[in-house]
């Protein structure tokens, strides 16, 4: 019992952790672009507007899980040929994934401007919470 309990304390706390992580990442997004599509930055210097678009920030993403994903396989591939990886191994490896790439997802989201991507950013808040959930739950084993 006594080991349930910081199970689930842990989970709470991670939960909290990358909840509150995601929700500041969040709440750095950018405004809309001016209509004449230029910033004029505290300096007074003109750049041009350039927000992606929620399909580039899908983009950066894909990469990013593209590239970690091959080194999470090749590192468990590593793991399993020395007979270091258990199935609980695994998970727990697997959840420290999720948790990284839900960050990230969440931090390339937050690019778009205010309003886009509406349907994708809880997708960051579930990563988490099953990154979080396997990393507690299978931490040690």
């Amino acid at each position: 019992m006594q080991t349930f309990k910081r199970k689930i304390i842990g989970l709470l706390i991670l939960t909290i952790f990358f909840s509150g992580l995601i929700t500041l990442v969040y709440s750095q997004e950018p405004k809309q672009c001016p209509s004449n599509g230029t910033w004029i930055d505290p300096h007074g210097f003109t750049t041009t507007c350039n927000v992606p678009d929620c399909y580039e920030a899908m983009g950066r993403i894909s990469k990013w899980i593209s590239l970690t994903l091959m080194v999470l396989i090749a590192y468990l591939a590593g793991l399993g040929a020395r007979s270091g990886l258990n199935a609980n191994k695994a998970l727990f490896r697997i959840g420290i994934y999720l948790t990284f790439i839900s960050v990230v997802f969440a931090s390339e989201l937050s690019k778009v401007p205010e309003g886009s991507c509406l349907t994708l950013k809880p997708v960051a808040y579930a990563m988490a919470m099953t990154g979080s959930f396997l990393v507690v739950w299978f931490r040690g084993a």
